[in-house]
């Protein structure tokens, strides 16, 4: 009786030892699969930290850390991310435990349009210092030194699609629409080279027609005094030439190389004196002018009427 007390305490005891076994756990940190085989029982926390896994602030394990583990079994850590996100050109930082990068726009109520894209694949988990950007694919077209490029593109700017084409640009060159625009999908964008040229013309000063009055002409009447002779300048134009074809031309300087000589003309003012108005002698009529005076017409031609009054008080009007 003595011996088989014995032989049920050995059956124990072995019993007992093999309850102390080996399993293999499955440890999956942010996406990242690793086996390890561990002695168990043993607690979720031994088996991180045998496996040298560092835990952060924020971080989160699925059991628990205080979670004893007798069997194979799978242990999730989440981690605690910061990322910047831009979407429509704002920039932001979001934090976010676990999860992929689908996960997060899920988070931010975003969901991706037609031409909208993102710079990482949707399953990717997310991780600390990601740059995540939403952006759009554009159909546009250049036009620039006589070639047309059409092509898709998810560039932000005007400015950022010629870098792309390594489009150098003058310093006066013309790019429509400006360089800093917004890219919009069917977007036209011209490049124009602007250059400069300096042109030297001799011009011709036109002279002018002066009047001056000459009192020793019959009132009214014209002669040239002097001859009119057109004067000289030398231009010098500022020329602007768009894609080679002129646009504009301005003035730079003006150099009168001869002067011009003014044509005069002579005018006679000399008044002169009217004809007599004379009237037969008439005994019958009994009458003798007493006044004659002279109206001239205001068109300078010399010619005007008499205002002739008798001595009976009558007046009469004679043409001249």
């Amino acid at each position: 009786m003595k011996r088989k007390t014995t032989l049920v305490t050995v059956m124990i005891l072995l019993m007992s030892l093999c309850a102390c076994g080996k399993a293999t756990i499955q440890i999956n940190d942010n996406g990242i699969d690793t086996e390890v085989e561990v002695s168990v029982p043993r607690t979720v926390e031994k088996i991180l930290t045998d496996a040298d896994i560092v835990l952060n602030d924020g971080d989160e394990v699925d059991p628990a850390l205080d979670t004893k583990i007798s069997e194979a079994h799978k242990i999730v850590i989440s981690r605690k991310h910061t990322v910047q996100l831009t979407a429509d050109g704002e920039t932001k930082e979001v934090t976010m435990v676990g999860g992929t990068v689908k996960d997060l726009l899920e988070q931010e109520g975003i969901t991706l349009g037609e031409k909208q894209h993102i710079n990482y694949d949707l399953d990717e988990y997310l991780a600390d210092g990601m740059d995540i950007k939403l952006f759009y694919l554009f159909n546009i077209t250049v036009q620039c030194d006589g070639e047309n490029y059409s092509r898709e593109t998810e560039k932000e700017t005007v400015g950022d699609i010629l870098a792309e084409l390594e489009i150098t640009l003058g310093e006066n060159d013309r790019v429509t629409p400006a360089i800093t625009e917004t890219v919009k999908d069917g977007m036209e964008i011209v490049v124009n080279r602007v250059t400069f040229d300096t042109l030297i013309e001799t011009e011709e000063i036109g002279y002018e027609t002066l009047y001056e009055d000459d009192s020793s002409l019959p009132k009214g009447q014209e002669q040239v005094g002097q001859k009119g002779e057109n004067g000289e300048k030398e231009v010098t134009y500022q020329i602007t030439y768009v894609d080679g074809t002129e646009e504009s031309r301005e003035v730079t300087t003006e150099t009168v190389t001869k002067e011009p000589v003014n044509k005069v003309i002579l005018v006679g003012t000399k008044e002169e004196a009217p004809p007599v108005y004379e009237e037969a002698p008439s005994e019958s009529s009994g009458r003798s002018i007493v006044s004659q005076k002279a109206f001239y017409d205001c068109d300078g031609s010399g010619h005007g009427y008499y205002e002739i009054t008798y001595s009976d008080g009558s007046v009469e009007y004679v043409d001249f």
